[in-house]
């Protein structure tokens, strides 16, 4: 997971979002590393919930500037989000009832996600953003 780190490539153009995007990678690197302790559930336990509490958060700021700012594609955009936290609060779920070995899947799942949503949904709200003044 090493290679799973914030650059100039996933720049959305919008800082505040920049930034939260960086905390969301950081977050699954700690989700990654805190795995490879197969003793540790609790601490695995506090990393994905704080992935989901994060991803919440992340979404609603991301949801609220983009209703604001009338973007026209915000319904599918925030259907992606749905999904998104649909499938993790699952997985939540299923990690907290005792189900520890998909927590490789979602890993997967996430470094999938995240890239592909940061470099095609979110670069592409990026310029329509700054055209109605938000960096």
């Amino acid at each position: 997971m090493n290679t799973f780190n914030w650059d100039q490539t996933y720049d959305v153009k919008v800082e505040r979002f920049n930034e939260q995007h960086r905390h969301l990678f950081d977050i699954i690197k700690k989700l990654y590393a805190t795995m490879e302790d197969k003793n540790d559930r609790l601490a695995l336990a506090m990393v994905i919930n704080e992935l989901v509490k994060y991803s919440k958060e992340h979404f609603m700021e991301e949801d609220v500037c983009l209703l604001n700012n009338q973007y026209p594609h915000y319904d599918a955009h925030r259907r992606q989000h749905k999904l998104f936290m649909d499938k993790i609060e699952q997985f939540a779920a299923d990690y907290n009832s005792g189900k520890h070995l998909l927590h490789f899947d979602i890993l997967v799942f996430l470094k999938k996600w995240v890239l592909q949503h940061i470099l095609v949904a979110d670069k592409h709200y990026g310029e329509f953003l700054n055209s109605k003044g938000v960096f």
